[in-house]
């Protein structure tokens, strides 16, 4: 790679990265010349690599989705990968609350947008699927309660430290983990 596309690519990452730290700290309408200073780039810099506020949400989701998908790997080979998968998001909770803005910022009826959401199914869908037919999953849990149970712990990001952001996280993942573990006393309809 030549040095001039080799400081290109380090400069898109340094603007996700920021744009990340930036979204996580002041929210999702963080003024991007804030974005831009954190990542020390100029705005020229950012207009080449996103033209818009709604382009860089698009990479920034992009890179969630690619994450996820390589987190994922690893859950697929077990029976419970989708409760392990859970599990794992108290560590991505900062993550998660920025996550969450990002799809706030798009219209419903974007097409991008509908992409990204079908691309992310397609990651998850696999470990709902073998959970259910393992038999370890209530029957009726599909991809929307999935990206529900995100948002609820999403909220856990709330705590004022790591660690009451981690408690309440494990907390909210108990209750959750219980309400959709397949129950012998319970009738799916």
């Amino acid at each position: 790679m030549n040095k001039h596309l080799q400081r290109a690519t380090q400069n898109r990452e340094e603007l996700l990265h920021a744009a990340s730290e930036m979204i996580k700290e002041h929210g999702i309408h963080v003024p991007l010349q804030l974005i831009i200073s954190h990542a020390g780039v100029g705005r020229a810099t950012f207009y080449r690599n996103f033209s818009d506020r709604k382009h860089l949400i698009y990479a920034l989701l992009e890179n969630s989705i690619e994450n996820l998908k390589r987190r994922v790997q690893h859950f697929r080979q077990f029976d419970d990968g989708l409760f392990q998968l859970i599990h794992s998001h108290i560590h991505h909770l900062p993550y998660l609350a920025a996550l969450k803005e990002y799809w706030k910022i798009l219209e419903h009826d974007d097409p991008v947008l509908h992409e990204l959401i079908q691309r992310h199914q397609s990651i998850v869908q696999p470990l709902i699927d073998r959970a259910i037919c393992a038999g370890i999953c209530r029957p009726d849990l599909n991809f929307e309660d999935y990206r529900t149970i995100i948002s609820i712990l999403a909220s856990s990001f709330r705590g004022h430290t790591t660690q009451e952001q981690a408690r309440l996280a494990k907390r909210a993942i108990e209750l959750l983990l219980t309400g959709i573990q397949r129950s012998k006393d319970v009738a799916y309809g």
